[in-house]
């Protein structure tokens, strides 16, 4: 009996988290981070870049086009609307990218052109500092099973700035914005006392 009502609590979580999805977006819309798997480093990303820049998109790495040389960067579930350059779809799947269940999935179409990332992470002695890149997200294919996904171009090329990126110890997840921002992340880091590792630009 204990057994079977864990089970329905677990099923129960399952379906309220994937109603969650497509109901946080409209809080990141308008200003609130609200980041998925409790990552508080990146809702504070997605915050600046928010702030500064009126987008800030939840995104991690997901894969590269060694083809195209481009880095396909993207994520799951909620997400900045005013990110995207056409109206938002919402996709019923029966399983979530590296989780377990399945639910709503809310996909935003990232504009072409100038794109800013932005990772807040730590050091080895456990202080705050910013990993950045600027890039130009370019239009083709992407992957499609419900995500949010942006062909990103880098000055460095692809495989050049997974390595460079990863070498700046940041967490998985980081934030996404249009437009070119290294220049004013520069001036927050200042204020808040911050250094910042700049991948390119």
């Amino acid at each position: 009996m204990l057994v079977n009502t864990k089970a329905k609590v677990g099923v129960f979580s399952g379906v309220l988290d994937s109603m969650l999805i497509p109901a946080f977006s409209m809080p990141i819309k308008q200003g609130t981070a609200c980041a998925v798997e409790g990552d508080m480093k990146v809702a504070m990303a997605m915050s600046i870049l928010k702030t500064i820049s009126g987008t800030g998109q939840l995104a991690e790495m997901y894969s590269i086009d060694f083809n195209d040389d481009i880095a396909i960067i993207g994520h799951s579930g909620s997400g900045d609307a005013d990110i995207s350059d056409r109206k938002p779809t919402m996709k019923i799947v029966k399983v979530f990218h590296g989780k377990t269940g399945g639910g709503y999935l809310t996909q935003f179409y990232p504009y072409t052109g100038p794109v800013t990332y932005l990772a807040v992470t730590q050091d080895g002695n456990g202080n705050f500092k910013f990993v950045v890149a600027e890039g130009v997200n370019e239009e083709g294919k992407i992957l499609s099973f419900g995500d949010t996904n942006m062909r990103t171009r880098f000055t460095c090329g692809a495989r050049e700035f997974v390595t460079r990126w990863s070498e700046c110890g940041p967490t998985h997840h980081f934030a996404a914005a249009t437009g070119r921002h290294i220049d004013t992340i520069l001036k927050v880091a200042k204020i808040l006392n911050v250094p910042v590792d700049i991948v390119t630009r």
